[in-house]
């Protein structure tokens, strides 16, 4: 069964109310997609905050400019250190969708087109910008989070919280960021929450905390394997459709 998306106002008062509903503050998101609706920004610049919006897809880009007068818009993708110059952008008919790298989610996305992106790391990013103060870090790249977090040197910016979509096919985001100082307290819809680990966290309830480990360590492996076997029938079925 698909797991419910979090009602985006409601998350994005959670994650002001987790800075404590401050009115300036900087944010960086990646996989920014539409301007407003689903965004996990759009609450705290109307607040009064200011970030980097990061969008590969040459039309919501136009729209982020338009629309998101306090951010700077970066058309790019994000990529891991030594990343080529661009790379192919596979567009998905349902644009949130779209991906450096085509069925990591879902083995029947419908991809419709390619554009080619630029690529940069967000510590390239962040030094186009000055290396400001980053205090919420949302990512959102349809199962590419590795290599944007491999651009990113947590060490060096330290944001107070780090909002990553994570479909849980597999534990190597969640042990990438425990080993990098930081720990999993709160999921809403497929977003999961990470906080330096010396950080008092008191927006989840005992019950809330139950439901995650059993969602991140007792249901991986299922998971995981329930993927495995949706893309090999994929693979199957695609190729008896050619033979």
């Amino acid at each position: 069964m698909a797991e419910p998306a979090a009602k985006p106002a409601i998350e994005g008062e959670l994650v002001w109310q987790y800075f404590g509903r401050r009115n300036d503050g900087f944010f960086i998101d990646v996989g920014a997609n539409e301007p407003k609706a689903g965004s996990q920004s759009w609450l705290l610049e109307q607040q009064g905050w200011s970030g980097i919006l990061v969008e590969p897809l040459s039309r919501l880009c136009a729209k982020l400019r338009i629309e998101r007068l306090r951010s700077r818009v970066f058309q790019v993708a994000c990529g891991a250190g030594g990343h080529p110059a661009e790379m192919p952008l596979f567009v998905a008919e349902a644009r949130s969708k779209s991906s450096l790298a085509k069925h990591l989610i879902e083995a029947g996305t419908k991809y419709v087109a390619t554009e080619m992106v630029k690529v940069m790391t967000l510590d390239e990013i962040l030094e186009e910008e000055g290396n400001p103060c980053v205090d919420f870090v949302s990512i959102d790249v349809e199962g590419t989070q590795m290599e944007v977090l491999r651009g990113f040197s947590l060490e060096r910016h330290h944001p107070g919280l780090v909002l990553i979509e994570d479909h849980l096919h597999n534990l190597s985001v969640h042990r990438y960021l425990s080993k990098e100082g930081y720990r999993l307290v709160k999921r809403t819809g497929l977003n999961n929450w990470y906080v330096p680990k010396q950080s008092q966290f008191e927006l989840s309830t005992g019950g809330e905390r139950i439901r995650l480990w059993k969602k991140v360590w007792a249901n991986t492996p299922f998971r995981k394997l329930r993927v495995f076997l949706e893309h090999r029938r994929a693979a199957r079925q695609n190729g008896e459709s050619h033979a």
